[in-house]
């Protein structure tokens, strides 16, 4: 894998023509920008060499030098991540396999107790994003835990924003994108909902449903001075988005805070060019002020379609079976994965 995403049509025949007649060639202004954002240091490294090759000024030995530290980077970016002398190789099928960090304390819960020992975590969810990720998607991943998702959909060619309000697990999310040479993975520590400002989070040891499982205690309002919390930022999904293009899937799984990441979302919904996948706690809505009723409202039934994600595909779901207190949303064995889709 050498290039993130591969090089633009314009890159691309600037690479041939400078193999043909490398001293006619000048790799400046928008090919130079598309090669910074296309191709991974390594091989914008050679290129910029081929060009100080020819033309040897301070110009282009600038940008060598320049190239060469974002090369340093890279490694510099690996040295101070945590260190993983084992790690469990995941075959999601149809040649994709990815590893993960499986000896450290911050991802033992999620390797341990969450992945299964044979086959894939969520594979409703992994089978969804084999069959519609495209390369250079944006994708955004709320509720990244140690980035299990967000690496597969950058692995299928996706830019992932993974967002995760436990700061102790931003560093495993680089960790497992960097043991697979995944460089479009950006984990925010962030929380995503409603409203903006600085949220408090309650510093417990960081397992899968931690959002969930403390409850009231972590909803209270604590202020900065108190030693058992983390302050970080709150955005919304549309403030994340101001002047930037919407992202082509949304991804939550927050414990019963789903209510509150679409609340926040109210002009990406409207604008319709967005897929919507919610991993539905249904019994953890009270919690946050939430139910059911609240979560499908956002989604006007004339631009929306619902569907259950299921290991064989998606089923349709109408809104009587959503909000049925019976039905398998409500009812359903785990956490109901659903998708939300514009119609068209």
């Amino acid at each position: 894998m050498t290039e993130t995403s591969g090089p633009g049509a314009e890159l691309r025949a600037m690479r041939r023509r400078m193999l043909g007649a490398p001293a006619a060639v000048a790799v400046t202004g928008e090919v130079l920008r598309e090669a910074i954002a296309g191709l991974l240091p390594d091989t914008l490294l050679k290129l910029l060499r081929w060009q100080a090759c020819v033309d040897p000024s301070p110009r282009t030995r600038q940008l060598v030098a320049r190239g060469k530290r974002l090369e340093f980077g890279r490694e510099y970016r690996r040295s101070v991540l945590p260190k993983t002398g084992r790690t469990r190789e995941i075959d999601f099928g149809d040649g994709l396999s990815l590893r993960f960090a499986a000896d450290q304390p911050a991802a033992e819960m999620f390797m341990s107790r969450v992945l299964p020992k044979v086959g894939v975590h969520e594979p409703e969810l992994v089978r969804y994003l084999k069959e519609t990720v495209q390369p250079g998607d944006v994708l955004v991943d709320i509720g990244a835990h140690v980035g299990y998702v967000s690496c597969v959909a950058a692995a299928l060619g996706a830019v992932v924003f993974a967002a995760e309000i436990q700061p102790t697990l931003i560093p495993m999310i680089q960790l497992n994108a960097a043991l697979n040479d995944l460089w479009t993975v950006h984990p925010f520590c962030v929380e995503i909902g409603d409203r903006m400002g600085i949220a408090t989070t309650l510093r417990v040891n960081p397992s899968p449903g931690m959002r969930g499982s403390v409850g009231e205690v972590a909803e209270s309002e604590y202020p900065a001075t108190s030693p058992n919390h983390d302050s970080i930022p709150r955005l919304t999904l549309d403030a994340l988005f101001t002047g930037r293009p919407p992202p082509a899937i949304v991804k939550v799984d927050v414990e019963g805070a789903e209510g509150r990441v679409l609340a926040g979302a109210g002009q990406m919904i409207r604008a319709g060019e967005t897929r919507f996948v919610v991993e539905v706690h249904a019994q953890q809505l009270a919690g946050f002020g939430n139910s059911l009723a609240d979560l499908v409202a956002p989604f006007d039934p004339d631009r929306w379609t619902m569907a259950m994600l299921t290991a064989d595909g998606r089923e349709p779901l109408t809104r009587e079976a959503f909000l049925d207190p019976a039905g398998p949303v409500a009812g359903h064995v785990h956490n109901a994965p659903v998708l939300f889709e514009p119609r068209g």
